[in-house]
């Protein structure tokens, strides 16, 4: 079977991040592998599957006084193969976006 690929709108990251991520009667956690603005690639103790939308919390280094989570109001798995998954944003604070914005560029330089 043939796969189909898309091209990524954004470079990401490679990173090695906590993240713990909520779906209906678990919570997993595991670890960022690579993160961009519009998503990142993951391993994770629970298995997700293509589709599933959960909301998600990154462990990144905390902000002048803020929490060491970034919150994610919701993230969509876009593949899965095991307990690897790619994951894809789709709502998110403007306020958690600033933070994003902010680490990926502390560590682009």
């Amino acid at each position: 079977m043939a796969k189909n690929y898309a091209v990524r709108a954004e470079q990401r990251i490679s990173i090695r991040h906590p993240f713990l991520y909520h779906g209906e009667g678990f919570h997993g956690k595991g670890h960022l592998w690579d993160l961009s603005v519009c998503g990142w690639r993951a391993t994770g103790d629970h298995p997700v599957t293509q589709g599933m939308v959960m909301p998600v919390n990154i462990e990144l280094p905390p902000d002048a006084g803020g929490s060491k989570y970034l919150f994610i109001d919701s993230a969509v798995v876009r593949w899965s193969f095991g307990c690897d998954a790619g994951w894809e944003i789709q709502t998110i604070s403007p306020t958690s976006r600033a933070r994003l914005n902010r680490f990926l560029d502390q560590v682009r330089d």
